[in-house]
Order: C-alpha cells, then structure tokens, then sequence
C-alpha cells in the first residue's frame, strides 16, 4: 500500500504524466473505434452472407488452389479452372445431414459465363442449385417477381439490382418471361443455352458482391460448362423390369436385349428410350417406371446450422469424418466460402491494427523513457528506501505502481472515449457511396459494433505495456547499491 502512495505522489508530481495519459488514451481510443468499425463490419458480412448464398458451412473438394462458392480464386487464371466434383456425393449429404446441428443442406455447381444480351456481354458468376430449395433456404433471398425454377425447368434467376445493371449496359427492358443467351467458353469453342428469366429478386443486405450472382437450373449449367453427368434417370419398360427380375443367370448382355435391330424404329415394342434432358422440362414419372435419382454431380454442399450449433466444432468434426473415409473433401467456414471479397476487410483490420499498435509502442517508448530519467533521479531516494530494509520487491512493485497508473488509467479513458465516439459515428448514420468501400463495409451504412472484447482486449493491452514499461527503469534502479546511492544524496 505504501508503495503504490509513493506512485501515486510521483506521477503527479510529474507534469509529464498528463501527456503521456493523453497520448496513450487517444491512441486506445482510436484503437477502440477502429475495431467496432471492422466489428461491426464482419458480424454485417456474417449475416448477409450467411443468409444469402454461403450457408454457415460449406463441403467443397480439396484441391491446390484457393476455392470458394465462385470458383477458382486465383487472379486472371481462375475463371479457366475446372472446379471438381464432390465424390461420393450421396454419402457426403447423408453424413452431413446426421451430423448434430445440421439443419438442412442444398447442393450447388458453379460456373463463370457471360449473359449475351444486345450483343453486350456481361460477365457473371453463375450458381447451378435447386431453384425452390434454394431460395427457401437463403432467408435473405426475396422474390418479387415471378417464381424459382421447378426442379428439372431450365430457367434463371436475377436479383434486381444485378437485371438494372444488365438493361443499363445492354439498353434493354428484360423482365420476367425474357429470354436470356448465356454464353460459357469451352476450349477454343463456345456454348449457347437459351435461358427464360423465370423470377426476379432482392437481398435483404446490399452488397456489390452479390450483383454478380445468377441463380440457373443446375443441369443446363452442366451442360454449358461441358459437366458430364452419368445419373440421369433411364426410361425402362415394365417388361424389361420383369425381365431381369425373372433371369438370374444371363450369360451375355445380348441375352437380355436380343438383337440390336430388334428395336429399330419400332418404340411401341417395347425397346429402351432414354428419358428426355431434364432441362427439357420432362422430369415426371411416366407409367413404364423410371429409375429416378438427384444427380450426383456437385461441385459443394452449402449447410445451414442450428443458431445454437458450434460451427467450429461442427466443421473439425466433418473433416474428421472426411480424413477417416478418404474422401477428397473439406469443410470450411463461410468466410472460406465467400472468398476474397471478405479477407479483404480481415487483412485491412489486421493492417490498421498493427498501425495503432506502433503509435502505441511509440507511446510505450516515451513512458519508458521518462520513468527511466525519473529511476536515474532517484537513485538516491530508493538507495535511502533499501538502506532502511526495504527488499527488491518494493522497488519493482513501486515502478509497476506507476506504470499502471499511467496506462491502465490511459486504457479505461481511452475506452471510454472510444464508446462515446462509436455512439457518435453510429447515431450519425454515415453513408457509403463508393462501390469498393461498398463491399468492404459490408453495405450502404456504416455500422459499428461495441463488444465487451473489444474493451478487453484493450485493457489487456494496456496491462502489458504496464509491465514491460517497468522492466528497464527497474533495472536501472537496483543497478546502484545502498551504500553508493545514499553517497549520490551527501
């Protein structure tokens, strides 16, 4: 107790103190409304992203390149990727599915291809998925026009702020019912599909980031990404079905379907057909029976979890899963899955605090320069203090005392500042006009977020500068024996 009077008598005693309070509390203070910027940024993108088109977890295959749900990441290549399958499917859903906290999954392909509208070719990102499913889905995704494609009906999707871009660019109306061209690159040749917009909508969160996402029917983006897909549904007659049924042993394929020329040109005798694309808009039940099946042929698997589930936990216990099994396929957050555009603002947070982070250790610098001046002044003074019996402890405690006064009150004040500020910038409702400032805050507004982290980690901070602001002037203080100290006082 004695100890921290003394500190406190010297601090103030010292009319450096007020500046080095002030400095360190501004610089806590910028660091504090700097992180409840980036906060509120990342829980703004978690939720719009989430909620839109990455789920909370996505199952992508494991390759050696950086993927996310829009494909390849790699600059000026990444479009030219091929993007595998997940394999095997049906067994990663089943697994993901009984998985605890797994609330419902959608499967997803992915291509990059352009919309060919007036001869104005706007590139796009394209998500191949369950039209209904979907949407149903991505809480975020609100249809105003128009309806999702059925499973198995070619069709395409925009959100309304992505069609106004498109007729802006191509000086066109399209609305529901339009016919669309997509046009994909394959090789040294190109595919064309003809596509009906079949529904329009809007996201609940604004971001550039999903102006570039366009919903299609899975099966025609197979087709125009060259995707073989060997699940389709095969038409087989009730004859045939007894057929094999009755013939256990068959001893050679022709036994089962004769002669080829058997079913030339005659469908009403019952010879094989396959069934139409689905894209074609043949997906019913016919009364010969077929043999249907979801096809096997995705590129991921988006899940949606409990909002009590440990997404962490969830993902480490799949990959676990996947590793056992051999499988080719990992599970990753959904800032893996969005891809670049959301590191962007984790690396420049990452930047700025390290920014901050130099003022404040150029801050630390001067605290322990002036306590080192203050130690060497007072050689005397502690010299007297331990020639009386006073024990090394006392003079550390007594230089920690003042450092802690200095910074840990510099840290409560630069919180609280920072909250007075943050208070300030939310009520002031700034608003964002800039398209990359657009997709780095997340949204039109800027938001901020107070978290009991963020002080925290603050104080903590400030507690460390407190004990490592000790450790030279201390030195610096015992360095001197009693004897020569009380000498320096004659």
């Amino acid at each position: 107790m004695y100890a921290l009077r003394l500190a406190l008598k010297n601090v103030i005693s010292r009319k450096s103190s007020l500046v080095i309070i002030l400095f360190i509390s501004f610089a806590i203070a910028l660091l504090f409304v700097s992180n409840a910027v980036f906060d509120g940024t990342d829980h703004g993108l978690e939720r719009t992203f989430i909620n839109s088109f990455t789920g909370n977890i996505v199952l992508r295959p494991k390759v050696d390149f950086p993927l996310s749900l829009f494909g390849d990441e790699t600059p000026v290549t990444g479009a030219l990727s091929e993007i595998p399958t997940l394999v095997p499917y049906a067994k990663i859903k089943e697994l993901a599915l009984k998985t605890e906290g797994v609330k419902d999954v959608v499967p997803q392909v992915t291509g990059f291809a352009a919309l060919n509208v007036n001869d104005c070719r706007i590139p796009m990102s394209f998500f191949g998925v369950p039209g209904g499913q979907y949407t149903g889905l991505m809480s975020s995704i609100k249809i105003i026009e128009g309806r999702a494609f059925a499973d198995g009906e070619a069709g395409i999707m925009l959100s309304k702020d992505a069609l106004k871009k498109i007729n802006e660019e191509a000086g066109t109306e399209l609305g529901v019912g339009s016919e669309l061209q997509v046009l994909a690159g394959n090789g040294v040749s190109f595919t064309i599909r003809s596509l009906p917009l079949s529904g329009i909508y809007t996201y609940d969160s604004q971001n550039p980031t999903l102006f570039r996402i366009a919903l299609v029917s899975p099966q025609t983006l197979r087709d125009l990404m060259g995707m073989q897909d060997f699940s389709e549904a095969v038409k087989i007659e009730d004859s045939q079905i007894n057929l094999i049924e009755e013939n256990d042993s068959i001893d050679s394929i022709d036994d089962l379907f004769g002669a080829a020329g058997d079913f030339e040109g005659d469908e009403a005798a019952g010879g094989p057909e396959l069934l139409q694309n689905p894209s074609d808009g043949d997906s019913g039940a016919s009364a010969g029976g077929i043999l249907e099946g979801e096809s096997s042929v995705w590129s991921y698997i988006i899940c949606m979890t409990d909002a009590s589930a440990n997404e962490n936990k969830i993902i480490r216990q799949l990959n676990k899963a996947f590793g056992e099994n051999e499988w080719a396929v990992q599970a990753v957050n959904w800032r893996d899955a969005a891809g670049g555009s959301v590191y962007i603002s984790f690396y420049l947070r990452i930047i700025f605090n390290i920014g901050i982070v130099l003022i404040l250790l150029t801050g630390f610098i001067v605290v322990n320069n002036t306590l080192t001046v203050s130690s060497i002044s007072r050689i005397g003074e502690t010299g007297t203090i331990r020639a009386l019996g006073a024990k090394r402890g006392f003079v550390i405690g007594e230089f920690l005392c003042e450092t802690s006064l200095l910074t840990v009150t510099s840290g409560i004040i630069g919180c609280i500042l920072g909250c007075l500020f943050t208070f300030l910038l939310q009520r002031a409702q700034i608003g964002i006009s800039n398209t990359y400032l657009m997709q780095l805050f997340g949204g039109k507004t800027l938001t901020l977020a107070v978290t009991a982290s963020n002080a925290v980690q603050n104080l903590v901070l400030s507690v460390v500068l407190a004990v490592v602001g000790c450790v030279y002037p201390v030195r610096v203080a015992l360095r001197a024996t009693p004897v020569e100290a009380m000498r320096r006082q004659v």
